[in-house]
Protein backbone atom coordinates (compact mmCIF):
# COMPACT_ATOMS: atom_id res chain seq x y z
CA UNK A 1 0.00 0.00 0.00
CA UNK A 2 1.41 3.35 -1.02
CA UNK A 3 1.14 6.48 1.08
CA UNK A 4 -0.70 8.34 -1.68
CA UNK A 5 -3.30 5.56 -1.97
CA UNK A 6 -6.83 6.91 -1.24
CA UNK A 7 -7.49 3.82 0.93
CA UNK A 8 -4.57 4.73 3.20
CA UNK A 9 -5.81 4.62 6.85
CA UNK A 10 -6.06 7.94 8.66
CA UNK A 11 -3.89 6.86 11.57
CA UNK A 12 -1.19 5.35 9.36
CA UNK A 13 1.54 7.63 10.70
CA UNK A 14 1.26 5.94 14.06
CA UNK A 15 0.89 2.27 13.17
CA UNK A 16 2.51 1.63 9.76
CA UNK A 17 -0.84 1.67 8.01
CA UNK A 18 -2.61 -0.83 10.25
CA UNK A 19 -5.12 0.12 12.91
CA UNK A 20 -5.05 -1.89 16.10
CA UNK A 21 -8.76 -2.61 15.77
CA UNK A 22 -8.21 -4.01 12.26
CA UNK A 23 -5.35 -6.17 13.47
CA UNK A 24 -7.37 -7.69 16.31
CA UNK A 25 -10.32 -8.31 14.00
CA UNK A 26 -8.01 -10.44 11.85
CA UNK A 27 -6.13 -11.99 14.79
CA UNK A 28 -8.53 -12.17 17.73
CA UNK A 29 -7.24 -13.06 21.18
CA UNK A 30 -8.94 -16.16 22.49
CA UNK A 31 -8.98 -17.50 25.99
CA UNK A 32 -7.40 -20.87 26.65
CA UNK A 33 -9.79 -23.81 26.80
CA UNK A 34 -9.20 -25.99 29.85
CA UNK A 35 -9.12 -29.77 30.03
CA UNK A 36 -12.86 -29.87 30.74
CA UNK A 37 -13.65 -27.89 27.56
CA UNK A 38 -14.62 -24.70 29.42
CA UNK A 39 -13.04 -21.46 28.22
CA UNK A 40 -10.83 -19.83 30.84
CA UNK A 41 -11.92 -16.19 31.10
CA UNK A 42 -9.30 -14.48 33.27
CA UNK A 43 -10.44 -10.99 32.25
CA UNK A 44 -14.08 -11.63 33.17
CA UNK A 45 -12.86 -12.91 36.51
CA UNK A 46 -11.59 -9.43 37.38
CA UNK A 47 -15.07 -7.92 37.38
CA UNK A 48 -16.82 -10.48 39.53
CA UNK A 49 -15.69 -13.23 41.83
CA UNK A 50 -14.95 -13.82 45.48
CA UNK A 51 -11.19 -13.67 44.96
CA UNK A 52 -10.06 -10.10 44.27
CA UNK A 53 -6.97 -9.50 42.15
CA UNK A 54 -4.59 -6.93 43.59
CA UNK A 55 -1.27 -5.32 42.74
CA UNK A 56 1.68 -4.46 44.97
CA UNK A 57 0.36 -0.94 45.63
CA UNK A 58 -2.81 -2.39 47.16
CA UNK A 59 -0.98 -5.04 49.19
CA UNK A 60 -0.39 -2.96 52.31
CA UNK A 61 -4.04 -1.97 52.65
CA UNK A 62 -5.12 -5.63 52.44
CA UNK A 63 -2.38 -7.58 54.19
CA UNK A 64 -1.69 -5.94 57.51
CA UNK A 65 -4.98 -6.53 59.28
CA UNK A 66 -5.72 -9.15 61.91
CA UNK A 67 -8.62 -10.71 59.98
CA UNK A 68 -8.06 -13.93 57.97
CA UNK A 69 -6.38 -13.51 54.59
CA UNK A 70 -5.88 -16.12 51.89
CA UNK A 71 -3.71 -15.30 48.87
CA UNK A 72 -3.61 -17.30 45.66
CA UNK A 73 -0.40 -16.71 43.73
CA UNK A 74 -1.10 -17.86 40.19
CA UNK A 75 0.24 -17.64 36.67
CA UNK A 76 -2.36 -16.35 34.23
CA UNK A 77 -0.35 -16.81 31.05
CA UNK A 78 2.66 -19.02 30.57
CA UNK A 79 4.74 -19.01 27.39
CA UNK A 80 6.03 -22.55 27.84
CA UNK A 81 4.86 -25.49 25.78
CA UNK A 82 2.65 -26.72 28.60
CA UNK A 83 0.87 -23.37 28.93
CA UNK A 84 -2.58 -24.86 28.48
CA UNK A 85 -2.05 -27.31 31.34
CA UNK A 86 -0.58 -24.64 33.62
CA UNK A 87 -3.39 -22.18 32.91
CA UNK A 88 -5.96 -24.90 33.42
CA UNK A 89 -4.41 -25.94 36.75
CA UNK A 90 -4.31 -22.33 37.97
CA UNK A 91 -7.93 -21.88 36.91
CA UNK A 92 -9.02 -25.03 38.78
CA UNK A 93 -7.27 -23.89 41.97
CA UNK A 94 -8.96 -20.49 41.69
CA UNK A 95 -12.40 -22.06 41.26
CA UNK A 96 -11.87 -24.42 44.22
CA UNK A 97 -10.75 -21.48 46.39
CA UNK A 98 -13.86 -19.54 45.37
CA UNK A 99 -16.09 -22.48 46.37
CA UNK A 100 -14.34 -22.74 49.74
CA UNK A 101 -14.60 -18.99 50.39
CA UNK A 102 -18.29 -19.07 49.48
CA UNK A 103 -18.92 -21.56 52.31
CA UNK A 104 -17.65 -19.02 54.84
CA UNK A 105 -19.42 -16.09 53.16
CA UNK A 106 -22.73 -17.94 53.55
CA UNK A 107 -22.08 -18.69 57.24
CA UNK A 108 -23.71 -16.04 59.43
CA UNK A 109 -21.81 -16.73 62.66
CA UNK A 110 -18.25 -15.79 61.68
CA UNK A 111 -16.23 -13.24 59.75
CA UNK A 112 -15.35 -14.71 56.34
CA UNK A 113 -11.73 -14.74 55.20
CA UNK A 114 -10.56 -12.16 52.71
CA UNK A 115 -9.39 -13.80 49.50
CA UNK A 116 -6.92 -12.26 47.08
CA UNK A 117 -5.03 -13.36 44.01
CA UNK A 118 -1.90 -12.03 42.39
CA UNK A 119 -0.27 -12.92 39.10
CA UNK A 120 3.35 -13.95 39.61
CA UNK A 121 4.31 -12.65 36.14
CA UNK A 122 2.96 -9.16 36.84
CA UNK A 123 3.69 -8.79 40.57
CA UNK A 124 7.19 -10.28 40.59
CA UNK A 125 8.46 -8.14 43.46
CA UNK A 126 5.53 -9.04 45.68
CA UNK A 127 5.86 -12.74 44.80
CA UNK A 128 9.58 -12.52 45.64
CA UNK A 129 8.80 -10.85 48.97
CA UNK A 130 6.31 -13.63 49.73
CA UNK A 131 9.00 -16.19 48.71
CA UNK A 132 6.81 -17.76 46.05
CA UNK A 133 8.73 -19.42 43.22
CA UNK A 134 6.17 -21.80 41.73
CA UNK A 135 2.50 -21.60 40.94
CA UNK A 136 -0.22 -22.10 41.87
CA UNK A 137 0.31 -21.59 45.58
CA UNK A 138 -2.16 -20.65 48.31
CA UNK A 139 -0.88 -18.68 51.29
CA UNK A 140 -2.78 -18.50 54.57
CA UNK A 141 -1.91 -15.27 56.41
CA UNK A 142 -2.85 -13.59 59.65
CA UNK A 143 -1.61 -10.06 60.17
CA UNK A 144 1.87 -9.84 58.69
CA UNK A 145 2.64 -13.55 59.13
CA UNK A 146 2.32 -16.44 56.69
CA UNK A 147 0.80 -19.35 58.59
CA UNK A 148 0.98 -21.95 55.84
CA UNK A 149 1.89 -22.46 52.16
CA UNK A 150 -0.20 -24.90 50.16
CA UNK A 151 1.62 -25.95 47.02
CA UNK A 152 -0.65 -28.83 46.00
CA UNK A 153 -3.98 -28.33 44.22
CA UNK A 154 -6.76 -28.99 46.75
CA UNK A 155 -10.48 -29.60 46.45
CA UNK A 156 -12.83 -27.04 47.96
CA UNK A 157 -13.80 -29.32 50.87
CA UNK A 158 -10.12 -29.69 51.82
CA UNK A 159 -9.65 -25.92 51.59
CA UNK A 160 -12.69 -25.40 53.84
CA UNK A 161 -11.10 -27.68 56.45
CA UNK A 162 -7.79 -25.83 56.17
CA UNK A 163 -9.44 -22.41 56.50
CA UNK A 164 -11.43 -23.64 59.51
CA UNK A 165 -8.24 -24.94 61.13
CA UNK A 166 -6.12 -21.82 60.60
CA UNK A 167 -8.73 -19.19 61.38
CA UNK A 168 -11.56 -20.75 63.39
CA UNK A 169 -9.76 -23.20 65.73
CA UNK A 170 -10.99 -26.37 64.03
CA UNK A 171 -9.18 -29.70 64.15
CA UNK A 172 -6.09 -29.97 61.94
CA UNK A 173 -6.98 -31.81 58.72
CA UNK A 174 -4.83 -34.63 57.38
CA UNK A 175 -4.04 -32.72 54.17
CA UNK A 176 -1.85 -30.15 55.99
CA UNK A 177 1.85 -30.88 55.50
CA UNK A 178 3.77 -29.97 58.66
CA UNK A 179 6.85 -29.08 56.58
CA UNK A 180 5.04 -26.04 55.17
CA UNK A 181 3.73 -24.75 58.51
CA UNK A 182 5.38 -21.59 59.81
CA UNK A 183 6.96 -21.93 63.24
CA UNK A 184 4.92 -20.30 66.04
CA UNK A 185 6.00 -16.84 67.18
Amino acid sequence: MEEEDPNWPLDADVGWGIRASEYFEQHPIRNVVGEDGVEIDWEGEIDYGLVKEINCLEWESFAFRPSPLIVLVFERYNRQLIACLVASENWKVLKELEKAAEVFWKAKDRLPPRTLKLDINIERDLAYALKVKECPQILFLRGNRILYREKEPRRSDELVQMIAHFYYNAKKPMCINDAFLSPPC
